[in-house]
């Protein structure tokens, strides 16, 4: 019994050291290389030192501050400008009732109607003088100059002439029941250029305008008499 477990116990030394030598003898494995490349660190990110938001920001509080710093700005040109709209309309006013002032006392006109006057200037509702004389009436040149426009194409005049005296001063005549110049022409003060009549008006009469720079003005300043 002794015998067959000494027996047993020298094949299983026999047999390990079998095994380990034929454990040294193996050749010996070659070392893996490293076959990872280096990634270059990523460089960092710089972000600037502002935003558009502060920055937004920044210019309606420096608006403010001006409103702040100024707060009576605005009510005094509300009141400036109330101020001249107000000298404005009393100097309208006031040139509705003065008397005629000569603008040019170099230009002198004589009347063109010797009719009665039945509307005067006022610049506003009658920018001239209205005659309120009879049908066929003579309408007179207020004063020498050129016939620039004869006819009734202009709306609300009637049978109209222009007379150009000058670079600044046209008088107008509406209302004829007959035009006896036509463009062109060149009058003289006092010719008859023109009937009374009542196209396109309610009733006979002639109106007189004279105009200086386009703009119209009281004619009896410019009377001679």
């Amino acid at each position: 019994m002794t015998n067959s477990v000494f027996t047993m116990i020298k094949r299983v030394f026999l047999v390990t050291l079998i095994l380990v030598s034929v454990a040294c003898s193996a050749p010996t494995p070659a070392p893996i290389k490293d076959q990872s490349s280096n990634i270059p660190k990523a460089k960092p990110v710089v972000i600037p030192n502002w935003s558009v938001t502060n920055e937004a920001k920044s210019t309606p509080s420096t608006t403010t501050n001006k409103a702040k710093a100024n707060p009576n700005t605005t009510t005094t040109n509300n009141n400036t400008t109330t101020q001249t709209k107000s000298a404005t309309e009393n100097s309208n006013s006031r040139t509705d009732i003065r008397e005629p002032i000569i603008q040019d006392p170099s230009f002198r006109i004589g009347k063109p109607s010797s009719a009665p006057v039945g509307e005067g200037f006022n610049g506003s509702t009658n920018k001239g003088i209205d005659y309120a004389g009879k049908m066929g009436d003579p309408v007179l040149a207020a004063g020498e100059g050129k016939v620039i426009f004869s006819g009734n194409s202009l709306r609300s005049y009637g049978n109209l002439v222009i007379v150009k005296h000058n670079n600044n001063y046209i008088s107008i005549y509406a209302h004829n029941s007959k035009n006896l110049v036509k463009e062109g022409d060149t009058v003289k003060r006092g010719q008859k250029i023109a009937e009374m009549g009542n196209t396109e008006s309610d009733r006979v009469k002639l109106h007189f305008e004279l105009r200086r720079d386009s703009k119209p003005v009281d004619p009896t300043g410019y009377f001679d008499s």
